[in-house]
């Protein structure tokens, strides 16, 4: 069941009824004001009359169609209710119309590079050992994730590794890691 269609139908009934019910509403204020003003044997008066009180068949046809119409623009709003329900609920559901967009997701590419395959096999066990009394573990992935931006500024300037930097190859995989998503 598609809901933006169950929506067009509940909003195009609901405006059915409200021109029923306006209808209905004018017919009873003319027929108060006939009465009032003593004309409620006139053509026009018996006609509203017919339609808005008697309870002859047109008059029971119509009640029962408003009726009947307001009867399943209840069901269609509970039919709404229980989707709108169920879509704050659990944020993929079957019922989706076009004011409800699918949630956004972080596309991970194909070719995304990951810490444990990519990444922390550039870091050898001498600048391992060299940034740990600075207080950066290049071999712990969460580490390495907290600190990246600082570490490719260093790996830029070619402040690191300290016995000569990096070249532009190493460098822009570590940067497509970081741009990534930074995955362990």
């Amino acid at each position: 069941m598609n809901l933006g269609k169950v929506r067009t139908l509940h909003r195009g009934l609901g405006i059915s009824i409200a021109c029923f019910l306006f209808v209905q509403a004018v017919a009873g204020l003319l027929m108060s004001v006939g009465m009032l003003a003593s004309v409620e044997m006139s053509p026009r008066y018996n006609v509203l009359y017919f339609i808005h009180a008697d309870w002859n068949p047109a008059g029971s046809i119509y009640r029962v169609i408003l009726g009947l119409g307001t009867a399943v623009q209840g069901f269609l709003g509970v039919i709404i209710f229980v989707s709108l329900y169920r879509f704050k609920k659990k944020k993929d559901t079957l019922f989706r119309s076009a004011d409800q967009p699918y949630p956004e997701r972080k596309e991970v590419r194909m070719n995304a590079l990951s810490f444990a395959a990519d990444i922390g096999p550039l870091f050898r066990d001498s600048d391992v050992k060299a940034m740990k009394p600075m207080g950066i573990d290049l071999s712990s992935y969460e580490d390495v994730k907290k600190r990246a931006h600082d570490i490719y500024a260093r790996l830029t300037a070619k402040e690191m590794p300290c016995d000569g930097g990096w070249g532009e190859d190493r460098i822009g995989k570590f940067k497509q890691w970081v741009d990534g998503g930074m995955l362990p």
